[in-house]
């Protein structure tokens, strides 16, 4: 356990309002959590990160959810034992994560929970959700009030799902007088557009989507072709060594998924595997090496990015300064190659004073938050969704949160009373 970043710990009399936010990573290896504050409400709040925390998953756990997540069908009684472990895992997080900064969990109102859950598609598009955190466990644990299920709602609207943290991204980085372009360099590279705040209608201007495969691309090829010896080409040293061969640039660059119009996102992101097997084959017929390979691989993600900057931003979007996040960040040839496409120097998420590590769960923390607001973080350009909806579910912790909780949402507070006086 390794608690990040303590920026503004809660004080007695503090009048910020506090919420916390718990990520289980997409290959359920790592849960991360966050707590963050907030000057104000709705879209016009501005939010503070107080710190970060992050737990390492155990091995049988994580053995559980590949497993489940690869099998045609999820036996019930295994759904529900992960679903179990995760929360205790989650209660763990937030436990360390508020000792680490000294915070009483009482000042707290809700913790927002988002997790890969398990999801299913029908032959037109329809798709359902189900989510992996066990709420009532959760709530019971740590006596917090649990928000969960984000995507849920968005499908019940004819939504892909997601992305559902694109406005919360936005609240996190939004700028008064700088159009930002947000890259995560994850296993799929996902790009969001975030308007300055004084350009009228920010939040309405809000774009998130897919923009090609990402790391995973680098990764496999350089998990295949070495043997499992290196799981992926650290900070892109054999990349460099190698030569850009255009036909396989150009090769990747034509596959139908750049033609798909937004909105375009996917819970499982761009599988590279659609990319490698004739990138392997043209290789092995025109001699080239694991280092041409990766160095082509690289040169063909910064030309995705340049064409997502290109093709699906706003016409009159003026971009100001290019932010990046995920595990390419530091990938220096990567990123010198979107900055020389771009024409800009590129700033990672660490230079605005938010470590990457600590930026994601923060985001589920202010879902929370526009859960409480009663703001809608969906919209039909960014999730095509028929409406906008506010997203997530509600499960009460102890009565004393509950109790804290109306009474901040401007409702009548009840005393407390014991179950059996009720009776």
């Amino acid at each position: 356990m390794a608690t990040i970043l303590p920026i503004h710990t809660p004080q007695p009399g503090d009048e910020r309002r506090w919420a916390a936010g718990v990520l289980v990573s997409a290959n359920c290896r790592r849960v991360s959590a966050a707590l963050v504050g907030t000057a104000g409400q709705g879209l016009e709040a501005h939010f503070y990160l107080a710190g970060a925390a992050v737990t390492d998953v155990p091995g049988e756990t994580v053995s559980r959810f590949l497993s489940l997540a690869r099998s045609k069908s999820c036996p019930t009684d295994a759904v529900a034992l992960l679903r179990a472990e995760l929360a205790e895992i989650q209660a763990g997080t937030l436990q360390n994560l508020f000792a680490g900064l000294s915070v009483d969990p009482g000042l707290v109102l809700a913790v927002g929970v988002h997790d890969p859950g398990f999801w299913g598609f029908d032959r037109i598009g329809s798709g359902g959700y189900l989510s992996l955190c066990d709420a009532a466990r959760l709530a019971e644990a740590t006596g917090l009030n649990v928000i969960d299920a984000f995507p849920a709602r968005d499908l019940a609207q004819c939504g892909q799902g997601g992305p559902v943290t694109a406005l919360a991204q936005w609240a996190l980085l939004k700028n008064p007088r700088q159009n930002r372009v947000l890259v995560d360099l994850g296993q799929t590279v996902r790009m969001t557009y975030l308007p300055a705040t004084l350009e009228g209608n920010a939040a309405l201007r809000v774009l998130c989507f897919d923009v090609g495969p990402g790391m995973g691309l680098p990764d496999q090829l350089a998990q295949r072709l070495t043997a499992g010896e290196h799981r992926f080409d650290p900070g892109g040293r054999m990349a460099v060594q190698g030569r850009r061969i255009s036909e396989l640039i150009d090769h990747w660059l034509s596959d139908p998924y750049f033609d798909r119009p937004l909105p375009r996102w996917h819970p499982q992101g761009v599988r590279p595997e659609r990319f490698l097997t004739d990138a392997l084959q043209m290789a092995v017929k025109s001699g080239w090496s694991i280092r041409d390979l990766l160095c082509s691989a690289t040169h063909f993600i910064a030309e995705t990015v340049s064409m997502g900057l290109r093709r699906h931003l706003p016409d009159d979007a003026r971009v100001d300064q290019i932010v990046v996040t995920g595990g390419g960040q530091q990938n220096g040839m990567l990123l010198a190659e979107i900055g020389h496409r771009a024409g800009m120097p590129l700033a990672r998420m660490g230079e605005l004073d938010i470590m990457s590590g600590a930026f994601d769960p923060a985001c589920i923390a202010v879902l929370a938050f526009f859960y409480l607001d009663q703001v809608p973080a969906n919209a039909t350009a960014i999730t095509k969704a028929d409406a906008p909806r506010v997203l997530g579910r509600l499960t009460p912790g102890t009565p004393e949160n509950w109790q804290r909780l109306l009474a901040d949402s401007g409702g009548i507070a009840l005393p407390a009373r014991p179950v059996r006086s009720v009776l």
